[in-house]
């Protein structure tokens, strides 16, 4: 099987262009042998970009998690750049965060190191019925509700190049998901790429530019109300969405609400139903079924895993940062991806839904995946920590996949790595 890491060389190590910290390890690749000790060395500039002779430094070194490996306190008066040694004895990420007050501002930086990263599994088993419980769901909603596809012709997006639609789809409960179709003009047969957006309020268009490189283009929001025609009323939307849900439910935001039951879990009637959106796209006569991609990131990235293990469409996949994935970490000892199921629930519904949370979990989907595919993850991502990320890369049995590190790369994705993955490979003939 093929298990290869690819660092980034193009990355500059540590965060000096955004922040006034910089990090580095002293292995240039951040990866590290279990017991073996990692060296951060950490510099911290000034406006001019020159390192400061003043100040008192604070470094702490932890598992992404709640268990402290370090703190120490530096006097730059003393030394500019100051080094923290630590290690990790099981494999997970070590976290570096450096912070300091500058002019009465607090500064702050991140850096990883990844231990054994190859042997990081899921916080959760993967439920012995986890497979029978989607199939089931699948052919559930195939039977109980009609499809009812619904397709509008956006007029203003179209041109001479791609037409354009709005999408949606029935699902459970009488919810409908909602999504936008962009197709090039012509035979096809044309290659096929699906996103699923980060979190947040969503699209409000379609993504015209993949249609117009000879794309079919389908982007799906998870949320079960029809887009607004701009984005401030789209927003008013998703404000008023999870002000319903955390009414209704008591969790902060729609991707822990319902989570006390799989059928109410906000995204269990979503995914069936973008799963629906994919099948329509996928019987198109003008489908290019070899080249049927998955591009996403975060909470799209999550669903990339989810999809890819669901939908036997896909031939290609990839997974940026993300989200959804080890929603129980917190059972390893670390921190859970995001959205922090369990943490964020009723303590009431905290029992159950630790034992929903396996069944949504990317790392269990992507056990299923059949495809090829690439994953990038950030090494200072403390949004979706980068053992999460690793929890799900791991689980994959393809023999066809790889995963980028972002060093030193927080909830984002640098663009080398979109060039690397998306234009030298996913959309690569």
């Amino acid at each position: 099987m093929k298990k290869m890491l690819l660092g980034l060389c193009a990355l500059a190590p540590g965060l000096a262009l955004a922040q006034s910290i910089e990090i580095t390890t002293d292995h240039a690749n951040a990866l590290y042998a279990c017991e073996a000790p990692a060296t951060f060395t950490v510099r911290v500039l000034g406006a001019d970009k020159q390192p400061l002779k003043a100040g008192r430094l604070s470094v702490n070194l932890s598992n992404f998690g709640p268990q402290v490996i370090k703190n120490e306190v530096f006097d730059l008066a003393k030394g500019n750049p100051v080094t923290c040694t630590g290690q990790l004895d099981k494999p997970g990420i070590l976290k570096c965060v450096a912070s300091i007050k500058i002019d009465k501002k607090d500064v702050r930086g991140v850096y990883g190191a990844a231990y054994c990263p190859g042997e990081i599994t899921a916080g959760s088993a993967r439920p012995a019925d986890f497979d029978a419980f989607w199939d089931a769901a699948v052919k559930k909603l195939d039977v109980q509700v009609p499809a009812d596809a619904r397709v509008e012709r956006l007029e203003k997006a179209c041109n001479d190049k791609h037409e354009a639609f709005r999408v949606s789809f029935a699902t459970f409960d009488g919810l409908r998901v909602y999504g936008f179709l962009a197709v090039p003009k012509g035979k096809g047969p044309f290659p096929v790429t699906v996103n699923v957006p980060g979190a947040g309020p969503g699209v409000i268009g379609p993504n015209t530019g993949a249609a117009d490189r000879g794309y079919i283009s389908l982007v799906m929001n998870v949320h079960p109300f029809a887009p607004a025609t701009n984005t401030n009323e789209q927003s008013r939307l998703y404000a008023e969405q999870d002000k319903r849900l955390t009414a209704q439910f008591g969790a902060p935001r729609y991707c822990q609400s319902g989570a006390a039951s799989r059928e109410t879990y906000f995204y269990y009637r979503i995914i069936l139903g973008i799963n629906r959106a994919v099948n329509f796209v996928a019987a198109r006569p003008d489908v290019d079924q070899a080249r049927f991609f998955y591009s996403g990131t975060s909470q799209g990235g999550g669903f990339g895993f989810i999809l890819c293990g669901l939908n036997p469409h896909f031939t290609r996949g990839a997974i940026y940062v993300p989200a959804i994935t080890d929603l129980l970490g917190c059972q390893a000892g670390r921190d859970s991806g995001w959205p922090k199921l369990t943490e964020n629930v009723k303590a009431e519904d905290k029992a159950a839904a630790t034992k929903v949370a396996p069944y949504f979990d990317g790392a269990h989907f992507a056990a299923r995946i059949k495809c090829p595919v690439r994953v990038a993850v950030g090494f200072a991502d403390e949004t979706c920590p980068p053992a999460a990320v690793y929890a799900g890369y791991n689980a994959l049995r393809v023999e066809d996949k790889k995963i980028v590190h972002g060093l030193g790369m927080p909830h984002k994705v640098f663009p080398g790595i979109y060039d690397q993955i998306d234009g030298k490979w996913l959309y690569a003939k």
